[in-house]
């Protein structure tokens, strides 16, 4: 006769036949599908119930069903706190790594492709870093160029008129037209330009 089991399923109690079982684990028959049962509760795929018909059973499950068992595995039973991380005060020193080098001697005349032993590279000490990091390096800038939209007349601006970022009107040097400009930070500054007619 089959054994009925009573387990936690999408927020109902439900009442199930059980079929086979493996650890903790019960797999059990409800409404022509199949779910494991852990603790009292369905085990969870996600947000829905994890559940098995006959053909997607995995095959561990489909031996379970047959009476095949897997053997039992041994119960280790470990400390609350024996997982958790120990936090200490003191620091550790990273030790210097040694490469494998290999001398002209070890190499014999049979292996004549046999690689070559790299050179071993300086050691750089704590200042060389840091004269080797690179840092943005501030450029003033004087004047910005500018191309007239009519002629393609190129004339430089001076900077401390449109730094700001607001447009102004320039006048063109060569033609006389006027255009509207105004200085965009790029790697340095360019000048954006609009042509009225």
């Amino acid at each position: 006769m089959e054994e009925a089991i009573t387990f936690w399923l999408d927020n109902k109690i439900c009442s199930g036949f059980k079929v086979a079982e493996i650890g903790r684990q019960t797999l059990v028959s409800y409404r022509d599908k199949f779910y494991l049962v852990e603790n009292g509760a369905a085990r969870m795929n996600g947000v829905r119930p994890l559940h098995y018909s006959k053909t997607s059973m995995p095959l561990l499950w489909k031996k379970a069903m047959k009476g095949i068992l897997p053997p039992p595995v041994a119960s280790i039973e470990y400390a609350e706190d024996e997982f958790l991380p120990v936090t200490t005060s003191t620091k550790r020193e990273r030790t210097a790594m040694q490469k494998n080098t290999i001398s002209a001697a070890e190499i014999s005349e049979d292996q004549p492709y046999a690689p070559k032993p790299a050179p071993a590279a300086p050691k750089r000490s704590a200042a060389a870093k840091s004269s080797t990091e690179t840092k943005p390096v501030r450029i003033i800038q004087a004047v910005v160029e500018a191309t007239c939209p009519y002629c393609h007349h190129k004339q430089d601006l001076p900077f401390e008129k449109g730094k700001n970022g607001k447009p102004f009107f320039v006048t063109c040097a060569r033609c006389s037209s006027e255009f509207a400009v105004r200085f965009v930070p790029v790697t340095l500054y360019q000048a954006q330009i609009a042509a009225f007619k």
